[in-house]
């Protein structure tokens, strides 16, 4: 059995470092012997780990291909319906958004929420942050034109224009009141609130304007 506790430890060590080729060698090196060992759970969690590094350097070109390789984990794991799937396409749903493939991104939110208003608690602090992801990715999603999706291949935008952006900001502002609700009833969130308080500020500029956007954040 690979030691995943130790990987991991190394791998923080290395990205503390700044010693981002080192700690992308020791990812992909045990990807691969977790792979050779039948080790799929702890492959699923250095993937995991490999599709956050990938966005933190921004490399979009690696970075997909490590989002469709665990996406398919998650399918070949039985893992589509559960907690830990739905954490993976968070995952992948924030890489996208990240290099620019927003619409890819909300079909992957989607199946996230619904799993976790299933099988989480309402004090569990992920469903917040899913709906604050949610609702930024919906507000990017409202002001861009058709994009190249993750395929390569221009994605026709059936959201795009007046309608469409009006219906993301509207689903925006219900996303980003529902992280509120749930954190004003949590304990020492507020940070959370503050940052959720700012998300809506800006989308208030994007829907009103700057004295809309003003009076929020007052």
């Amino acid at each position: 059995m690979i030691e995943i506790k130790r990987i991991l430890t190394k791998f923080d060590s290395l990205m503390g470092n700044k010693d981002f080729d080192e700690a992308e060698r020791l990812l992909t090196y045990w990807i691969e012997e977790c792979e050779a060992k039948g080790d799929l759970r702890n492959r699923f969690t250095l993937l995991n780990e490999l599709v956050g590094f990938y966005r933190m350097r921004n490399d979009r070109a690696s970075g997909v291909k490590a989002c469709k390789t665990l996406l398919e984990n998650v399918e070949s794991m039985g893992l589509a319906d559960k907690v830990s799937g739905a954490t993976a396409y968070i995952n992948v749903a924030t890489a996208y958004k990240s290099f620019g493939y927003v619409g890819n991104s909300i079909p992957l939110y989607e199946k996230a929420k619904a799993i976790y208003e299933r099988d989480l608690e309402e004090k569990d602090d992920r469903l917040p942050a899913l709906y604050n992801n949610m609702a930024l990715a919906l507000m990017e999603y409202s002001l861009i034109t058709p994009e190249i999706n993750a395929s390569g291949k221009q994605k026709d935008n059936d959201l795009i224009g007046k309608s469409g952006s009006e219906v993301n900001i509207i689903s925006a502002q219900e996303y980003f009141e529902e992280a509120l609700n749930l954190l004003e009833r949590m304990e020492s969130t507020e940070n959370e609130q503050a940052i959720t308080y700012l998300n809506m500020s800006d989308l208030a500029y994007v829907k009103l304007g700057p004295e809309a956007s003003e009076s929020i954040i007052e």
